[in-house]
């Protein structure tokens, strides 16, 4: 009865690395300008001044509304790299992409297709994997996060537009 049980080691990732997503602050800023250039413009061809009050009071708590949500969400996206899956989270979405299958990244500005949007910024990180699979990301610190991925893979290509 003196046996010695064999219990295995935790297991321990060989990397782990977690990247914010980079918030672009006109975002926000430029809907908000227009907003409050819309309002002004409604309150002044509004027949009485009491109609355009309501009308702004009408139009822009949920227009707000819209924006500080956008905001919230972009705000809590992490780019998590483990091992060898790199997994985009949001609050809504998730996606997980093998390190190994990462072909291109390049950096730019790009028009994104719905659905493949992980980025709150002007400027992009469009990650080209498997096959013709694509992803946009903006992670805080670009640099580092393409380091750390072409540190799994080396096979990754990374290029720039000219002037970004």
């Amino acid at each position: 009865m003196d046996k010695k049980l064999t219990v295995p080691p935790p297991y321990i990732p060989k990397y782990r690395a977690v990247f914010r997503c980079k918030e672009d602050k006109r975002m926000y800023i430029w809907p908000i300008i227009m907003l409050g250039i819309f309002d002004v413009f409604v309150f002044f061809i509004a027949p009485t001044i009491l109609l355009g009050l309501i009308s702004i009071l009408w139009v822009s708590p949920p227009f707000l509304t819209v924006v500080f949500l956008a905001w919230y969400l972009w705000s809590k996206m992490t780019y998590t790299i483990e091992d060898k899956v790199l997994r985009l989270s949001a609050p809504l979405k998730t996606l997980a992409i093998n390190i190994d299958s990462i072909k291109k990244i390049r950096r730019g500005r790009f028009w994104v297709e719905r659905g493949r949007n992980y980025s709150a910024s002007y400027i992009k990180l469009r990650i080209v994997y498997d096959r013709c699979s694509y992803v946009y990301v903006s992670p805080e610190n670009e640099k580092s996060f393409v380091d750390a991925l072409q540190a799994i893979n080396p096979n990754i290509e990374y290029s720039s537009e000219r002037g970004l």
